[in-house]
């Protein structure tokens, strides 16, 4: 794992990066690499499942709207098993009406970001997720 210096700290942390967008993966990957994340990659659900258990990534970015497996039901699998429901996930979509919200965080997200975002924001709300676990 990098090391990351944020706020002073030194910090390490596995991120997971579940989206059928490549473009998207590519850039977020790239902003979390460069700011000192690994980075694991899915494209979709069931991938993003298989990787969680695999990876135990620190944090999970989880699209809604993707083949194979949403992102809703991704969610729910990753918070019903035992392996994988310690895994913080942060939801990043270009659904951004109240009923998504509202489902997503009554099913165990910490966070929700609306595609096109902010990536110095999204940066700040991984750092912040990150410092809760600790």
């Amino acid at each position: 794992m990098l090391s990351r210096v944020a706020e002073g700290k030194t910090r390490t942390g596995k991120i997971l990066v579940v989206d059928d967008e490549q473009d998207i993966v590519t850039i977020i990957g790239k902003v979390l690499s460069k700011s000192g994340y690994d980075v694991v990659t899915a494209c979709d659900g069931l991938e993003g499942i298989a990787k969680a258990e695999s990876e135990m990534p620190d944090l999970i970015l989880l699209d809604n709207i993707m083949p194979n497996m949403d992102g809703p039901t991704a969610l729910a699998k990753l918070k019903a098993s035992e392996a994988t429901q310690g895994i913080p996930v942060i939801v990043v979509t270009a659904l951004a009406d109240v009923e998504s919200i509202v489902f997503a965080q009554k099913g165990g997200a910490v966070d929700y970001v609306v595609k096109p975002f902010d990536y110095d924001t999204l940066l700040e709300k991984i750092a912040q997720t990150l410092d809760s676990k600790d």
